[in-house]
């Protein structure tokens, strides 16, 4: 057994359950730090969960601060994981792209930005994200104290059933009576303060989301959010009820404490309804995300339930039997501690596999430093686990009549084991409130021009131009030709492109495009960085050819600069 517990401190660092945490940007048009041609009239985003379009926006800031967009935003083509707001004909210059949107899935209301320049600019440093925008510490704090009240609700219903139905018709502790009072008002008492702090939680929650969308409660509740958040209020309401029913009957009844454990399972659910798997939109992530939830109420609840109900009612004991009740119940409790632990290491690895296995990123992360607070304190959680069982219980089972005080050592064991679940609960809070470095990293690559896509009129056509990856060598192109009204025009007979740098004396250069469907493809080498120019020209049967000219920077990779 002592060989087993490093081990189990070692794979705790795997079971951290990895999720998107918030609606981040996986594309745009334009991308960030890209430059484009003249005359765009739309932005699009792309985001990795559906967003609610009431509280969702996108704003096209210009140099000199002025919001220039026609303030439309709206879903792209009814996508609610896209959205577009239009704008008049882009000039050449340097803009600004901010983005709210609120999750439809945990609630969150990130904030992004980005910038983007039309025409030859040069254009500043993207914009680099604060610590605040990354964790939500007042969501944090308002979800922090229904994390430890539901934890404590579970984890006492189940230590009931799983643990103390065993040990609870021993005749000393069955016909004390005094022993009976103390421990149902400890009981009573304990999970009485849980539930009340789930109750305020809920408030809390409420509170921080209308102060977010800066709207009443009854627009809260209208979404997605708000319809979790009225079932986990529902939820809490009835186990109160129940809990003020049994206050003065017997806490520890079969019967009662199944209908407390249902209820309370149904609670732990809300919470996973708003939390990292469902983000994922994963259904396996799902499943594997309430089974750690489940898991933390029987791990830190079981101890919150040993080290300040059970423990403190065995003073109502005569010492020797004091001392042998906390004797008898710590295998009880190390044996469903252990099976915990072993679902744990089953499932964490799995969820990695399924979100993200990236250790370099999360390390680099404020989320990988949450990630590694939560292991330093679930190690020492493991290793007081061990301690109890093999200093205090192996110790003094192997010699009754030794004088060692288990009661005290166990005490003050448990309490601190509780104190340090309560912490990482706190870590747990944060971590579902805050930004996973999957995220971070996809605002980094948002950053780096990877492809150039952009759209320009002509006087009765619309050229779309795709070209890809936008470096020095070899690059796709890709070209597509719409009329006014988004139709592909059956006149065209030939499209042509030239590609020049004036600047370097360089001609315009044919480039061969071949008919795939409705686009025109083909392939460009880039000899060098800088600014190249696009001419592409339409030749039509029936109405007059038309050709448009845009400007394309090829900016260096860090990989292609040298120093010395």
């Amino acid at each position: 057994m002592k060989k087993i517990l490093p081990v189990l401190v070692l794979l705790f660092a795997f079971t951290v359950p990895l999720a998107y945490a918030h609606p981040l940007i996986i594309d745009s048009n334009p991308k960030a730090s890209t430059n484009v041609g003249a005359g765009i009239t739309q932005i699009t985003i792309h985001y990795s969960e559906p967003v609610d379009l009431r509280f969702s926006d996108i704003k096209v800031i210009d140099s000199s601060g002025k919001q220039i967009d026609n303030k439309d935003t709206n879903y792209l083509q009814g996508d609610e994981k896209a959205l577009v707001v239009t704008t008049a004909p882009l000039q050449n210059g340097i803009y600004t792209v901010t983005t709210k949107v609120l999750s439809k899935i945990d609630g969150h209301l990130p904030e992004y930005a980005f910038v983007f320049g039309v025409g030859n600019v040069e254009l500043p440093a993207q914009p680099k994200q604060t610590l605040q925008q990354e964790i939500y510490f007042p969501e944090a704090a308002a979800r922090f104290p229904g994390l430890v009240g539901q934890v404590i609700v579970l984890g006492a219903a189940v230590a009931i059933l799983l643990v103390w139905r065993g040990a609870r018709n021993r005749k000393w502790f069955k016909e004390n009576a005094e022993f009976q009072k103390f421990f149902h008002s400890k009981f009573s008492t304990l999970t009485g303060i849980g539930l009340f702090a789930v109750f305020a939680s809920n408030i809390m929650m409420l509170i921080v989301q209308t102060v977010r969308l800066k709207a009443s409660a009854s627009d809260v509740l209208n979404t997605a959010f708000g319809t979790v958040w009225e079932i986990r209020m529902g939820i809490t309401v009835i186990l109160l009820a129940v809990w003020f029913l049994l206050e003065n009957k017997t806490a520890g009844s079969t019967r009662k404490q199944f209908l407390v454990l249902g209820l309370s399972l149904a609670l732990i659910g809300t919470t996973t309804a708003i939390g990292h798997g469902a983000a994922s939109e994963q259904f396996s992530a799902v499943v594997i995300d309430y089974a750690h939830n489940l898991i933390a109420s029987i791990w830190i609840g079981g101890v919150i339930f040993f080290g300040y109900i059970l423990l403190p009612s065995f003073t109502k004991l005569e010492d020797s039997k004091k001392e042998l009740a906390s004797l008898l119940m710590i295998p009880r409790f190390s044996s469903v501690i252990l099976v915990a632990l072993g679902i744990v290491i089953i499932t964490g690895p799995t969820l990695l596999w399924l979100i993200d296995d990236d250790v370099v990123q999360l390390s680099q992360s404020y989320y990988g430093w949450l990630i590694i607070g939560k292991i330093a304190i679930g190690s020492a959680m493991v290793a007081l686990g061990g301690y109890n069982q093999f200093k205090i219980q192996k110790p003094a089972q192997s010699s009754l009549d030794s004088g060692i005080k288990v009661y005290e050592k166990l005490r003050k064991s448990l309490r601190t084991e509780a104190m340090l679940g309560i912490a990482l609960l706190g870590l747990v809070a944060l971590l579902t409130n805050s930004s996973l470095p999957a995220s971070q990293a996809e605002q980094t690559q948002l950053q780096i021009p990877d492809g150039f896509k952009t759209f320009v009129y002509s006087e009765n056509l619309k050229f779309t131009l795709d070209v890809n990856p936008l470096k020095k060598g070899t690059n796709t192109i890709s070209v597509s030709v719409f009329d006014l009204d988004g139709n592909t025009p059956k006149d065209i007979t030939e499209l042509k492109a030239k590609i020049s740098n004036p600047q370097k004396n360089i001609a315009p250069i044919e480039l061969p495009l071949t008919k795939k469907e409705d686009r025109y493809e083909g392939t460009v080498t880039i000899g060098f960085s800088g600014k190249w120019e696009i001419e592409l020209n339409a030749i039509r049967k029936d109405n007059p050819n038309e050709s448009v000219t845009l400007s394309v920077l090829v900016k260096p990779r860090l990989s292609e600069l040298k120093t010395g």
